[in-house]
């Protein structure tokens, strides 16, 4: 039953959304049955290709995987996109609630959430939001020439499981190393502001068990801070760099002070197209948006979230959790412990945006659009890619496909 709900419903979703752009390369079929991640590790592709994975455990977690509170079915269970030239992967991982990140040879990944509910009354990084029949994933294309894989996933409540929303997204994966993504979500609710979602994009760095955010941040070698967002608009040479210290606190041993340097705020929020990137040691994951693509700069509001009062930003600073992307309990929010932090993989937040300016009636049914990758130290070549994509067509998959690679992404070293 659960199976053709799931097709009926992509049937559905693929004649509503799929144009004429979407369906020049003929869909091919998913790999045949799941593989070991073992095997998936030997695996090579012309350009880039997805395949099922069966005992995929992200971070060097080690514990078990009993349901509840783990994913049902198969906690294991993963998509993973490779590429044929790019040393990194693209994980959507049942445990995790499928919601996807770039995991790096390090191990560290970077995730840009989903549709989040409003008040946080209905989102996924909790138990019911673990269960299949919540979240789960369909490849439509198979490589080498393009991916396709689309996500779809209810926000539920924690407590009751009762779903408020349908989220909708479709990921195109090309050989050149980036991703177009798309998201669409639709209310359950109508009229009752709980069925809504206006904060579509987070920036979640991931930390393998044992590590911390300054284990896996590009280190400033000059001053002993760690980089922990760089953010740039892509038709201008405004640029802001936000750095983090480690500060020695036993009770909170995330604990650190936070800084910005650059262009005043106000600058990057008002940028018709923006990027934001993650400085990790190995390689920068980033996102690239803009009013081309959906994301109108008169009403979405970029935050850091070091800045409450500047930026509009939770506040949060160095705050690190551990309830994501191994969902061990039944909670949206746990703060990492000196206890837990050998055990489990933990995650933080130094940046997201958010859509108040919207009305709730106003963010559904629409698509949002936003390029993701992986470049390197060179933030000025992101910048570049940015305003490239945005000039060029940024909702159309065949744009994002001609894109030039980055120089600076983390290469497969050949052999």
């Amino acid at each position: 039953m659960l199976a053709a709900m799931r097709a009926l419903l992509l049937l559905a979703t693929l004649l509503a959304s799929a144009g004429a752009a979407h369906a020049r390369q003929a869909p091919a079929p998913p790999p045949a049955g799941p593989l070991t991640t073992a095997r998936l590790n030997s695996l090579t592709t012309a350009g880039v290709a997805v395949a099922e994975v069966s005992d995929y455990v992200y971070g060097g977690y080690r514990g078990g995987l009993k349901s509840p509170p783990h994913a049902d079915l198969n906690p294991g269970k993963a998509f993973v996109i490779f590429w044929k030239d790019f040393d990194y992967r693209f994980v959507f991982s049942h445990e995790a609630s499928y919601c996807p990140w770039f995991e790096l040879r390090s191990g560290a990944g970077v995730s840009y959430q989903m549709f989040e509910g409003n008040e946080g009354w209905a989102e996924l990084f909790n138990e019911q939001g673990r269960r299949e029949r919540n979240s789960f994933v369909d490849v439509i294309e198979a490589g080498p020439r393009r991916v396709w894989v689309r996500w779809t996933y209810f926000g539920v409540n924690m407590t009751t499981g009762e779903a408020a929303f349908r989220g909708v997204e479709d990921f195109w994966a090309f050989p050149n190393g980036m991703i177009l993504r798309r998201q669409r979500y639709h209310t359950l609710r109508p009229g009752d502001p709980r069925g809504y979602a206006r904060e579509p994009i987070e920036l979640i760095v991931l930390n393998p068990v044992g590590k911390q955010w300054f284990d896996v941040l590009a280190p400033e070698t000059s001053t002993g801070e760690s980089r922990a967002f760089t953010g740039v608009d892509a038709f201008s040479r405004a640029r802001v760099d936000i750095y983090w210290k480690r500060k020695d606190d036993p009770k909170k041993i995330f604990a650190g002070t936070t800084r910005r340097a650059g262009s005043p705020w106000k600058e990057i929020d008002d940028a018709r197209g923006f990027a934001g990137i993650i400085p990790l040691r190995d390689g920068s994951p980033f996102f690239a948006i803009g009013d081309a693509s959906g994301f109108s700069h008169a009403l979405v509001r970029l935050k850091e979230h070091g800045d409450r009062k500047g930026t509009g930003g939770w506040g949060w600073g160095t705050l690190t959790w551990d309830h994501w992307p191994v969902g061990w309990l039944n909670s949206q929010a746990h703060d990492l412990s000196a206890e837990t932090f050998g055990r489990y993989p933990s995650h933080f937040a130094p940046f997201g945006l958010d859509l108040w300016s919207m009305p709730n009636e106003a963010t559904e049914a629409r698509d949002f659009y936003s390029l993701v990758g992986v470049g390197g130290a060179d933030a000025e070549e992101v910048r570049r890619l940015a305003r490239s994509w945005l000039e060029s067509g940024a909702t159309d998959p065949t744009r994002a496909a001609s894109l030039r690679p980055l120089r600076g992404a983390p290469r497969l070293k050949r052999r």
